[in-house]
């Protein structure tokens, strides 16, 4: 992988300037414009006849500041000439030249020459209007410093940078520098909160900062790569640094020479000499590292369990120097001595003057390591809790009870969720801001603790908006004492329907508002009319295309799915109405008359003009012909157990039965072991195209995109006539999930994935998943509509659909485990209400043949602060946007743009947060986190850590296709979940019998070669044997005394009651299970060393051979933050 930071090293030149113009900022970094400060007055304000000023009498001539700069502006002071550099003297401050002397004209000064930087303006100067003149005390000199858009110590920007030392900020050198001598430096007030390092006169920086278009994440392989700049932090006064002076007078520096590999200033308390404070480079790769850490093999201490964790603090205590106010909790303005009282540094947050500063936020320490890189500490580390990783639904961001909008009215978060639960007023207050503003919905989800009421409007009607076609919701006013009602969407006043009129009370509330589910509730389900049907209810309809080659019938896949079929059938839901059909196909295409007593197999060889044989017969209803269709899945799997066809023609299959549903639509069940071969759609082995070891064989999101358009024009037929697909792969060996997939994402269906599968270990899996999905709750012939209120649009949708139109979204089935994503932009310039609307309608036919109409209503603030908006964001919520958002950007162009898109989110967010924090929490040694979002680097991680944009070549494209389909369509709980797995110990027990015991942390550091381990990632369960486990566990679980010479693949756990080892296991695994609704997950056995690499990559908080580790990641953004703030 080529970053940044290798590109512009490679285009230096060979005496180490950057290539450009000299002084020119080295490649790959943004230019930084300088901006006057205030009071400056700019040369084209100076009068008729004033002069510039020239060089002092006796000085070396001074460089000036930037045409940027004004000559003149407060806290320009020249620079002290002729001090001996190893004098520890403070050197006399070179005398100001007398008004008009030594001056020439404006518009002749001598070629070269600049004026000082300390200059005054002259006498009689105006300065630009609208300035306000800086007030200062009697005899007070102005303090010296550099303009706001200069870092400390550093000149402004010409042919030649030179360093200006000051306190807390040393000179990066290279290696071969002359050895460390004892620095001197004078103390000297903090002026600004950034600080940027300098670079000598005539060195190459000693790499560029990271930027933007680059990966820092990914560890490359080489060694040697050039880093960011060091980071300079800013002690604060304590043991050996004197105060300010009060009298405001600000001595100039003291002349230090410089260090050699000085990154920053030595800690309080460590002494004289401490370690540097380093962070660990971008990229690095330790000589010899591996993929993963060795893991001890002895306990450290005996205590069990990870050491103890100390959460992150909110930010409620600022250095000694700056006093908080009382009974306040801000940040108080420190009273300077000295200093103009009337000019404040930071005006607010982010640079504005009507921005509000942060009061609370989490702070990281960024420490120094001892001849290594810097890091943070392992307890400081933000880390979920047991209650944020059991279904979390963060109601703390939500709108509170004092604000504007009423909370027991919004719709609850199960089934709709924002990302941020704030809305910006403008585009530019958004991108300021830098968060992903969207929602994920999903509407049918399991609500056993949330009633959604049944709403029948009876002869009003479905009372809605004439205009904008918003349902009626707890946020509309009424007016003209209940006779007419206004929109919260768009503003328009509606007449109430003669049936629906109600007198208001005093607050101007109808007087039946509690008798009304839709007046007071934000999620209501309500009878639709006839006019919201084009044709009679849909019956629930399941047609089953299975594939009966050599392999299906090999791997146990036939006899699996007809077993389960047979026990299932009588749970079908639909009662009376349900509709069954069965096809098989291998090379040809079998069709199945159940309308007899007897079942019948007709075969059809002809693939190329796929026609039905008795298309009456094919399709019957289950009530009447149950006990023929329980016959033909009991003597399935002996019809083709002699079978030796290879040959796959899937294509055809769909195609006939396309044409045996089209007319009702429904769901089709897709059962396929193999890749097809022959016939339409046929598609080849793009995986094993390229040789092991080519540049193809790398990773790749061509592989992830679609080989033929075959499938997603069919997928497309199908949402027209109202057909579902649920596509069932069991393949051993390359399916090409990636385009067999586009069947199940543009008809609202579901993708199940059975690598290698084997009816002995993965059975029980595709049992229990086929069971869940048959008899969930789910709707027939849904469309779903978002809308937003005036001067705001939904700008993209992510999920399983096929959009009609512009925003209407065609779901042929919609199930309770089903969510959609969407990303709301402003379409005015600003929205000048102090709400706004969000509502999600779904119109579907329940599976008893009921017309029903979904209402999910929220209305939320609409703020201008940017820290508001940080306090109310969801990091679930926005953990799932972005994860959908970067597979998109995977798709189009390749995985490594996907990760990129992810982190660059993730950094810009945080540095966003940083303009939101008081200057005097601003250290360069300290990373600020919001507290609403202080987990959001380790989701991230997590998730550039996973099988999608994992680099890894081990990781097959069927599985990054699986699970890009899984994540289009999990809701924020399940995405979390998979993001952040559960780590449980369960040798030696921590718990008590059937109770779930504390997680640990995700790292190798909190594990024992000497334990087990349970992993939950809510898809699947991993038992993780270390080599040091007791021989009784292994005996009372498995029956086994050792794992020498043992495949833990065939390890299964032995009944309940056998033993207590094995209850303890089974009573865990029941507690686990018990928390997850979406689906059944499995147990599968692994042996530390021994095929554990799945494993061990849900440690997301270790180093891998090409990631970082959580504490390296966190240092990272860190630099990224620094590097873009002046």
């Amino acid at each position: 992988f080529t970053s940044t930071g290798l590109r512009a090293s490679r285009a230096m030149s060979c005496s180490g300037q950057p290539p450009g113009r000299p002084g020119a900022p080295p490649a790959g970094q943004p230019v930084q414009r300088m901006q006057p400060p205030t009071g400056a007055v700019p040369p084209s304000a100076l009068p008729m006849g004033a002069c510039r000023p020239m060089m002092p009498p006796g000085g070396m001539p001074l460089r000036g500041p930037p045409p940027s700069v004004a000559p003149g502006a407060p806290g320009m002071m020249p620079r002290p000439t002729g001090p001996d550099p190893s004098s520890t003297t403070q050197p006399a401050r070179p005398a100001m030249p007398a008004p008009g002397a030594g001056m020439v004209p404006i518009g002749g000064p001598p070629m070269g020459a600049r004026p000082p930087m300390g200059a005054r303006p002259p006498v009689g100067a105006r300065p630009p209007i609208g300035a306000r003149p800086p007030t200062m005390p009697t005899g007070a000199v102005p303090p010296r410093g550099p303009p706001p858009s200069v870092a400390p110590g550093m000149r402004p920007s010409g042919p030649a940078m030179m360093p200006r030392p000051q306190t807390g900020m040393l000179l990066a050198q290279p290696a071969q520098s002359a050895p460390p001598q004892p620095q001197t430096t004078a103390p000297q007030p903090q002026l600004q909160a950034e600080h940027t390092p300098a670079v000598p006169v005539g060195q190459a920086p000693r790499g560029p900062s990271p930027s933007v278009g680059s990966l820092p994440a990914m560890r490359p392989s080489m060694a040697g790569q050039n880093g960011p700049p060091p980071i300079a932090a800013v002690p604060a006064p304590g043991p050996g640094r004197p105060p300010p002076p009060a009298n405001g007078r600000v001595p100039p520096p003291r002349a230090t020479p410089a260090q050699p590999h000085s990154h920053g200033p030595p800690l309080p308390g460590t002494g004289p000499s401490p370690a540097p404070v380093t962070p660990k480079v971008q990229m690095y790769q330790p000589p010899g590292a591996s993929k993963t850490a060795a893991i001890p093999t002895a306990p450290a201490s005996p205590s069990v369990g990870p050491p103890p964790s100390v959460p992150p603090q909110p930010y409620m205590s600022p250095p000694p120097q700056m006093p908080i106010s009382p009974n306040s909790g801000s940040l108080a303005s420190p009273p300077v001595s000295g200093r103009p009282t009337d000019l404040r540094p930071v005006a607010g947050g982010a640079g504005d003057v009507d921005q509000p500063l942060a009061e609370s936020f989490c702070t990281l320490n960024i420490t120094s390591g001892s001849g290594g890189p810097g890091g943070v500490p392992s307890e400081q580390l933000p880390r979920p809790t047991p209650e944020e990783l059991n279904n979390p639904l963060r109601l703390t961001t939500r709108p509170s009870e004092a604000s504007v909008v009423n909370s027991a009215a919004q719709c609850h978060p199960k089934f709709m969720r924002m990302t941020v639960n704030a809305l910006p007023n403008s585009a530019g207050t958004k991108i300021k801001a830098a968060l992903p503003i969207g929602a994920i919905i999903q509407p049918l989800a399991r609500s056993d603790d949330v009633d959604v009421p049944v709403v029948n409007f009876g002869a009003a009607g479905v009372v809605r908006c004439r205009r904008c076609r918003t349902y009626m919701n707890p946020f509309v006013s009424f007016m003209d004492n209940g006779r007419k009602w206004r929109c919260n969407v768009c503003g328009l006043s509606n007449d109430c329907p003669n049936d629906y009129i109600c007198e208001l009370d005093g607050e101007g509330r109808r007087r039946d508002r509690a008798e009304r589910p839709e007046l007071h509730l934000g999620a209501v389900e309500i009878v639709a009319p006839a006019e919201y049907m084009v044709r009679p209810p849909q019956p629930p309809v399941f047609l089953f295309l299975v594939e009966v080659s050599y392999s299906a019938v090999s791997s146990g896949m036939l006899r699996c799915m007809a077993a389960t079929l047979q026990h299932t059938l009588d749970r079908l839901p639909g009662g009376e109405r349900t509709q069954v059909g069965l096809i098989t196909f291998d090379s040809t295409l079998h069709f199945y008359n159940l309308n007899n007593g007897s079942p019948k197999m007709f075969v059809v060889p002809e693939l190329d003009e796929v026609f039905l044989p008795l298309p009456e017969d094919l399709l019957v209803n289950l009530s009447e012909h149950r006990s023929t269709v329980v016959n033909i899945f009991e003597r399935l799997p002996t019809m083709f157990a002699q079978t030796q066809s290879s040959e796959v023609a899937l294509g055809p299959a769909l195609k006939a039965a396309f044409q045996l549903v089209s007319h009702v639509g429904g769901k089709l069940h897709v059962f396929t072991c193999s890749r097809p071969t022959i016939g339409d759609g046929k598609l080849r082995n793009r995986e094993g195209a390229a040789p092991k070891g080519s540049v193809k064989d790398l990773p790749s999101a061509s592989l992830l995109q679609p080989d033929t358009d075959f499938y997603k024009t069919l997928a497309v037929d199908c949402s027209k006539q109202q057909l579902c697909v649920d596509v069932w792969s069991c393949n051993s060996a390359y399916a090409d999930l990636a385009t067999i997939g586009q069947l199940a994402k543009h008809t609202g269906g579901s993708v199940y994935y059975y690598p290698s599968f084997s009816d002995m270990n993965q059975g029980e899996k595709l049992s229990r998943d086929l069971q869940h999905n048959l008899t969930r709750q789910q709707g027939l012939e849904a469309v779903m509509r978002v809308r937003a209120s005036r001067g705001l649009r939904i700008s993209a949708f992510y999920g399983h659909f096929f959009i009609r139109g512009v925003d209407l979204l065609a779901l042929p089935n919609v199930d309770e485990d089903k969510s959609f994503a969407i990303e709301i932009a402003h379409e005015e310039n600003a929205v000048t209400a102090n709400t706004a609307c969000l509502q999600a309608a779904l119109l579907y036919t329940t599976i008893d043949g009921e017309r029903r109409i979904r209402v999910l209503t929220m209305e939320l603030p609409v703020t201008a602060a940017l820290t508001t908006m940080f306090e109310a964001a969801d990091v679930d919520a926005c953990a799932s946007l972005m994860g959908r958002i970067s597979a998109e950007a995977a798709l189009s162009s390749k995985l490594l743009d996907g990760a990129e898109k992810l982190q660059n989110i993730c950094m810009e967010l945080l540095r966003a947060y940083r303009s939101l924090c008081p200057p005097q929490a601003k250290s360069t040694s300290q990373l600020l986190l919001p507290e609403s979002l202080k987990l959001l680097p380790l989701y991230t991680l997590a998730l550039m850590k996973s099988t999608l944009f994992c680099p890894s070549t081990e990781v097959r494209a069927d599985e990054r296709s699986n699970l890009m389909y899984l994540i289009g369509t999990m809701s924020c709980f399940q995405s979390t979940t998979l993001l952040h797995p559960r780590l449980f110990q369960v040798e030696p027990p921590v718990s008590q019998l059937g109770q779930l015991p504390t997680p640990l942390a995700l790292t190798i550091q909190t594990m024992e070669a000497t334990n087990a381990y349970l992993l939950d990632d809510g898809m699947n369960l991993i038992l993780w044997l270390g080599r040091g486990v007791r021989s009784e566990f292994l005996q009372g679980a498995f029956g086994w005394p050792t794992l020498e010479n043992v495949d833990p693949s065939t390890l299964r756990l032995l009944p309940e009651g056998s033993s207590r080892e094995a209850e303890h296991v089974h009573k865990l695994l029941e507690a686990v299970r018990a928390e997850r609704s979406w689906g059944w997950m499995p147990l599968s056995v692994q042996k530390q060393g021994h095929g554990d690499a799945s494993f061990m990559r849900a440690l997301v908080e270790d180093q891998t051979k090409q990631m970082m580790s959580y504490p390296e990641f966190v240092v990272h953004c860190h630099r990224y933050i620094l590097s873009k703030v002046t």
